[in-house]
């Protein structure tokens, strides 16, 4: 198809239709052959869905900024620019480092043991609400230091404020606030090794923490720790029950499931897309994309893309091939992958030993959950034998 490079593009496929929810991937492949650079007219947004564009971009933040996306006095890590973002990112970093991760191996274990055992009594599998969301609903709160009884609540609302309508998120937000409220209150007289008493001693630039700064920060762990590793859990469940060779492979060799992880990451991660905003003007494959203009980073695209990727629409375990970015890129890498890697795989390796025949459950459609930025099933049965 002949493209004329000097302007933006529209319109050559609507996004946001259910055909699009379902199966994005060609979509992909048709705006990264002939429309790298793509206005989607219906949000009024650029869209980049080229390996080396995402990348570039995402490393960019002079030009493509995260701050220009901010919509709250205090918003999340990911809506903040370098130097700020350095310093916010920094409080917690040393908690979700790889030595530090790994002593939380136990525990975790220990919720998907149960969580598999409980299940194999009753035959069956609700894999999302009884699985994949309650190992990280459950690490995430105990890490934080939230009340047991709140985790699943808290993982129902992160779920309303990451795809929910602004209303919705709105709501959601003011409910999971109002949960940590007293706990802040109970941390100051009574600190304990968690990440809200942490957090209570943090400073930045020599202050502490503003009582709106740490339920911002607090909303943000909450939201980063709980969907997106629920939906890595459950989409490679599900992908799993189809691939019956791979399965077997995995059974017969757990040591490859870390590979497992990695590779469902590229080929179908939890997290598609990510905004910024174009600080100035910005050029690329002879658009100019005007300054103050939403550009929308698909990294679902970006993983698929087959100038970087040897066959990438085929699951390939074991890949040699440059880095995916299921985790995202640059000074917003995910901060807490090493937490999301130990889940996910805990998971798989609890799941496939103690049951390793299991099946997706015929009766029982798979139901996608709403959006388009974070992609995983709602609902998935599968019969445990």
């Amino acid at each position: 198809m002949a493209v004329n490079r000097s302007q933006p593009h529209s319109e050559p496929r609507r996004l946001r239709t259910p055909e699009f929810h379902r199966d994005p991937f060609p979509t992909y492949r048709y705006l990264r052959d002939e429309h790298p650079v793509f206005h989607d007219s219906e949000r009024g947004a650029f869209v980049l869905t080229r390996y080396a564009d995402v990348r570039d971009a995402a490393r960019d933040h002079v030009r493509f900024s995260s701050a220009a996306t901010r919509s709250e006095v205090f918003d999340r890590i990911t809506r903040m620019d370098p130097p700020e973002h350095d310093v916010w990112r920094a409080l917690l970093a040393t908690r979700f480092r790889p030595r530090r991760v790994a002593t939380i191996e136990p525990d975790v274990r220990r919720t998907a043991r149960n969580l598999v055992e409980f299940a194999r009594n009753a035959g069956e599998l609700e894999v999302v609400e009884h699985f994949a969301a309650p190992i990280p609903s459950t690490t995430i709160g105990d890490l934080i230091g939230l009340e047991r009884h709140l985790h699943m609540r808290c993982h129902a609302l992160s779920e309303i404020s990451i795809a929910g309508a602004p209303e919705q998120a709105a709501v959601a937000n003011d409910e999971i606030y109002a949960m940590f409220e007293p706990l802040l209150a109970a941390r100051r007289s009574e600190p304990r090794d968690d990440l809200i008493s942490a957090l209570l001693t943090a400073e930045v630039d020599g202050r502490p923490l503003t009582h709106e700064e740490l339920l911002g920060y607090l909303l943000h762990l909450v939201v980063a720790g709980n969907d997106t590793t629920a939906n890595l859990i459950g989409t490679g469940i599900v992908y799993l029950a189809g691939d019956l060779e791979l399965r077997a492979r995995l059974v017969a060799d757990p040591s490859l499931i870390p590979a497992f992880v990695e590779e469902m990451l590229r080929f179908d991660g939890p997290v598609h897309m990510l905004y910024r905003a174009t600080a100035v003007p910005v050029e690329m494959h002879g658009v100019v994309i005007p300054a103050g203009a939403v550009v929308e980073l698909y990294w679902g695209a970006a993983n698929r893309d087959e100038r970087n990727f040897v066959d990438p629409d085929s699951f390939v375990l074991g890949r040699t091939d440059a880095g995916h970015v299921g985790f995202g890129h640059g000074v917003h890498f995910c901060l807490g992958s090493h937490l999301a890697r130990l889940e996910a795989r805990v998971a798989f390796e609890e799941l496939l030993a103690m049951a390793p025949s299991y099946r997706l459950d015929p009766d029982q459609p798979l139901e996608i959950k709403p959006g388009w930025s974070i992609r995983g099933y709602r609902r998935a049965v599968i019969e445990l034998r």
